[in-house]
């Protein structure tokens, strides 16, 4: 059963396109996925999979890589490194305000106006650092995907499969 699995997704990644190709629409799509576009992410995937003429499958698999448990621990830490390579000042009550906050009732104007007070600061370090983050992060998925793909490629086509 594995055996015939792993021929399907050699099928599949054959008719991908070549691994150049496949890798750069993977990457892609995870770039996208830990990217600061938060909500456009697949519009912007499928827009650039049908723009370069890649596989919107493997793009959409890319998309999927940033998982909701990983969302709040990678926007936080890349928006700290942001902050922290923008030498962005950080208020030292920042823990205050944000439980003075929580006090505020979700629905009044007064939670909102305080909310966006204490994130606006943060918005180019957030830009700033999960931007970077992304493209490291889809650099070295096109590195190891693209030599994954030549690898299953090269050991396929001497198998015969």
């Amino acid at each position: 059963m594995m055996r015939r699995m792993r021929e399907r997704l050699i099928e599949f990644l054959r008719g991908a396109g070549p691994p150049r190709r496949t890798a750069a629409a993977f990457a892609l799509g995870v770039f996208l996925s830990f990217s600061p576009f938060l909500g456009l992410q697949i519009l912007l995937g499928m827009g650039a999979a049908i723009a370069f003429r890649l596989s919107r499958a493997v793009v959409f698999a890319g998309l999927c890589t940033n998982l909701p448990w990983f969302m709040l621990p990678w926007y936080t830490l890349s928006t700290a490194a942001g902050a922290l390579m923008l030498q962005a000042p950080v208020a030292s009550d920042i823990s205050g305000s944000l439980s003075r906050l929580f006090d505020l009732p979700l629905t009044g104007p007064a939670f909102w106006t305080q909310a966006l007070d204490i994130a606006s600061p943060f918005l180019w370090s957030f830009l700033f650092g999960s931007t970077a983050g992304a493209l490291v992060i889809g650099v070295v998925s096109y590195v190891v995907t693209h030599r994954y793909l030549a690898s299953v490629c090269r050991v396929s086509e001497a198998s015969g499969t």
